[in-house]
């Protein structure tokens, strides 16, 4: 019989056969320091939910599935909210942690995010970010916003790349606004942060790194990002829509999934 998973990590995916592989392998790792250390009834499971994937993201994926046991699920509807929702919906952990599928996981993200909820007691959580990929203009992208969320404003609490929440607070505050593209997790972060804010941690220790490749690969992309952010900020009209093209350099290939697939260590 298979163990209840502790935590379900759920991962949403769209075309993104650059980077799924070696953020997988991330989760991995850091699903092996978790259960080095837990008990014996503690498990990880670990769930991918393509969303309308037209690259190799598929492929990839059922490789996984095969040898490790990663859950892949499909979600027709667009969207990172509709991804993650029925990711969510499918879990099976007590604790739902959050991953974009361009972020790494740190090693000992897992571990603390239980530590977190079970022994201290809070009901949601999010890490700091940093730079997965650019140089000194992507760390200093990433230290404003990292900034910006220690600020006492629950709209500030907002960081769905890397994210966690215990099942009742997703039943109490979720699920993600699948109405918008940006600030989908305000509901379940702000919305705990509002009504019992010491439940909530920021656990700035913990640095799950990001790429910057939407603000690399387009022209002046961080000043035309952090404008689309302000407004999404104060106009529920530029959460609406954002562009999710831009996903990985021409000519980038699925580096960890050809390793694996040519029985290669990871």
């Amino acid at each position: 019989m298979s163990r209840v998973p502790a935590v379900s990590v759920v991962v949403p995916a769209r075309n993104e056969e650059a980077l799924i592989g070696s953020t997988l392998e991330s989760i991995l790792r850091s699903c092996a320091v978790f259960e080095a250390a837990a008990g014996p009834g503690d498990a990880v499971e670990i769930l991918v939910v393509d969303n309308a994937s037209t690259d190799r993201t598929p492929e990839i994926l059922r490789l996984y599935a095969e040898s490790v046991g990663v859950r892949r699920l499909t979600c027709a509807p667009r969207g990172a909210a509709h991804a993650r929702n029925l990711g969510a919906r499918a879990a099976r952990g007590d604790i739902l942690l959050f991953l974009d599928a361009d972020t790494h996981l740190p090693p000992e993200a897992i571990r603390r995010v239980v530590a977190h909820c079970r022994l201290g007691r809070f009901e949601a959580g999010f890490t700091r970010l940093g730079a997965l990929d650019g140089g000194l203009t992507a760390r200093a992208w990433w230290a404003f916003w990292n900034a910006v969320r220690r600020l006492p404003l629950a709209r500030a609490k907002a960081m769905p790349a890397c994210m966690f929440c215990t099942r009742a607070a997703f039943e109490e505050f979720g699920p993600f606004d699948e109405r918008v593209a940006i600030g989908e997790e305000w509901p379940i972060l702000a919305g705990l942060y509002r009504s019992r804010r010491r439940r909530l941690i920021y656990d700035r220790t913990l640095v799950a790194l990001s790429s910057g490749r939407r603000m690399e690969l387009q022209p002046f992309g961080y000043v035309r990002t952090l404008a689309k952010y302000g407004w999404a900020i104060v106009s529920f009209r530029g959460r609406v829509h954002y562009c999710d093209r831009i996903r990985h350099p021409p000519g980038s290939i699925a580096e960890s999934f050809d390793r694996r697939a040519s029985g290669g260590s990871s």
